[in-house]
């Protein structure tokens, strides 16, 4: 927790620094789906929103350079089945807070005063804040003593039977996932005057697996948002 606020305060004073130089400004806020996935996992799926501050640098031929910071919720519901029956199955319900930071290069194209294309690419890191899960089981009384026998090995240190809420069971505190996502983004939208419509796609690079480095976990996903520039 300390961490956290002490990083948010360097960011804060550092995006402030950054913004005296740079030509534009713009708030975005829209809506985010991200899907968690491996081989040997069940995929994951989040909704939530994004919102935040994106700043601006002019280059040439229509070129500039975008970066920013955005505050990104999602929340997942994901029931894992662990017999062919159905009769044992594992409830995780997962909120998952991070910083977004943009560093993406667009390209505009205008079609007339007022009206232009847009399109980006580039790297996007996100920061985990906070990740609480609650975790709940379903088991028949005939079936509690070998459930752990259904379990699959590289599953078992991801199941926390004891926690039936979202207090002290953070995955990034319990180093189960890691904080640091990173992605490579590309989008592109229209923009109206000041009002921008953005949609793009984040390719997760890097595992977040802090368990097994031998199970690929990667998170990934797209979005639509509308920006409005200053």
């Amino acid at each position: 927790m300390k961490n956290i606020k002490r990083f948010s305060v360097v960011f804060l004073f550092i995006l402030i620094a950054v913004s005296l130089v740079a030509q534009k400004y713009s708030v975005e806020g829209g809506y985010v789906q991200q899907q968690r996935y491996g081989k040997q996992f069940k995929t994951d799926y989040f909704d939530g929103f994004k919102m935040g501050v994106n700043l601006e640098f002019n280059l040439k031929h229509n070129f500039s350079l975008l970066t920013g910071g955005l505050y990104q919720f999602l929340y997942s519901n994901n029931t894992q089945y662990y017999t062919s029956h159905d009769s044992v199955n594992v409830n995780y319900k997962t909120m998952s807070h991070s910083l977004e930071i943009p560093l993406q290069v667009h390209y505009s194209l205008p079609v007339s005063k007022n009206f232009k294309f847009f399109a980006y690419a580039g790297p996007n890191i996100s920061i985990g804040l906070f990740q609480p899960q609650k975790v709940t089981a379903s088991i028949p009384a005939s079936m509690k003593d070998g459930f752990d026998q259904l379990i699959p090995e590289n599953m078992k240190e991801f199941i926390r039977l004891e926690s039936d809420s979202y207090a002290n069971n953070d995955l990034y505190k319990k180093n189960i996932i890691n904080r640091i996502n990173l992605q490579m983004s590309i989008g592109g939208g229209a923009q109206y005057k000041n009002y921008r419509l953005k949609s793009g796609y984040d390719f997760g690079i890097n595992s977040i697996n802090k368990i097994d480095s031998n199970n690929i976990l990667r998170q990934r996903g797209w979005f639509v948002s509308l920006v409005y520039q200053f």
